[in-house]
């Protein structure tokens, strides 16, 4: 029987708050229908006893698997393993803490089934995560608007319930750049927004440090875009058409009054502004020669060390994301 449902959750050094999670998710499962929801668990190489956790945990399930990674790959390459291994009609993401809650799920389902849509978002319509976060959040949505990446709202979404047509779209991509905020603002379907208040994790502390925020958005940006590089262009061709304008304003001048100009302050300012250009035009540019570079290694997104309840496929082989044991 194929599941109506997978339910994934992908977890790093959670060993204490996996515990509080499966109690909740499998009150939810045994509200419905027996082998209609499968849930995916994803060791995204933690160095505490999570996967002990997981061990224990699916032992005693039915419709529970779980999947151990090599090494710490990041939660979006830990959703995207999850999602090659889940077998629903339909699948949603759902995190350790809880912030999005197990009943955001049938409000999801609600609206897919009303909207007749292939995916829905849950987008926080408050978050208690602080005005640092929020204000994070709110710039990184915003640059994705800027660059036409406008399907996610500015508020933002962290959880989504696909289809499963969506689903192997997503799988049918490789690059390590891939997001699937980048995905969902991007593709071409049919979405629908459902509006929910955001919990707050009560001591837990975000492990997105500052570095991981700024890598995501390139990753997001530069993968899904060529914005930045069209306004690259249009600064260059600008820039140039400033200095010939100017070149001819000096030449006139010289011709009608004579003399020259005292030329340090503005050659310097010149020489600076385009020397910074040159350099910003080097740096994006490099961005995009370095993201074919880690293309062209066809490295695997991640290496799985052990499994539970799941088989190797083909598919998996093929993609180079089989285990190493």
């Amino acid at each position: 029987m194929t599941p109506s449902l997978s339910i994934v959750i992908p977890c790093y050094n959670e060993e204490q708050m996996l515990p509080a999670c499966v109690a909740s998710v499998e009150r939810y499962v045994a509200s419905k229908p027996g082998g209609s929801v499968e849930v995916v668990l994803v060791d995204d190489g933690s160095t505490d006893a999570t996967w002990s956790v997981m061990q224990t945990v699916v032992a005693g399930r039915a419709g529970w698997h779980a999947i151990r990674f090599m090494a710490n790959r990041g939660s979006h390459i830990a959703l995207r393993c999850a999602y090659r291994h889940a077998s629903g009609a339909r699948v949603v993401n759902l995190p350790v803490d809880l912030q999005e809650p197990v009943e955001n799920i049938d409000v999801l389902q609600r609206a897919m089934d009303e909207r007749g849509v292939d995916a829905v978002l849950a987008v926080r319509k408050t978050r208690d995560d602080g005005w640092s976060v929020t204000v994070m959040s709110r710039l990184y949505h915003g640059a994705l608007h800027l660059v036409n990446l406008r399907n996610v709202p500015i508020e933002g979404t962290s959880q989504f319930l696909l289809a499963r047509r969506v689903v192997q779209q997503i799988n049918a991509f490789q690059d390590h750049g891939f997001t699937l905020e980048g995905f969902l603002a991007s593709a071409p379907l049919k979405l629908t927004t459902v509006w929910y208040d955001r919990a707050h994790a009560a001591g837990r502390e975000s492990r997105w440090t500052f570095a991981m925020k700024v890598q995501h958005a390139l990753n997001t940006i530069l993968s899904f875009s060529n914005v930045p590089l069209r306004a690259l262009s249009m600064t260059g061709a600008s820039v140039a058409v400033l200095g010939l304008a100017y070149a001819v304003f000096v030449f006139v001048r010289f011709a009608l009054f004579g003399g020259g100009t005292s030329g340090w302050p503005s050659l310097m300012t010149v020489l600076l502004v385009l020397g910074g250009l040159n350099l910003l035009a080097l740096g994006l540019v490099g961005e995009y020669v370095w993201r074919i570079l880690d293309e062209s290694r066809r490295r695997p997104l991640y290496q799985i060390e052990d499994r539970i309840g799941l088989a190797e496929d083909a598919s998996a082989i093929a993609n180079g994301t089989h285990s190493l044991e």
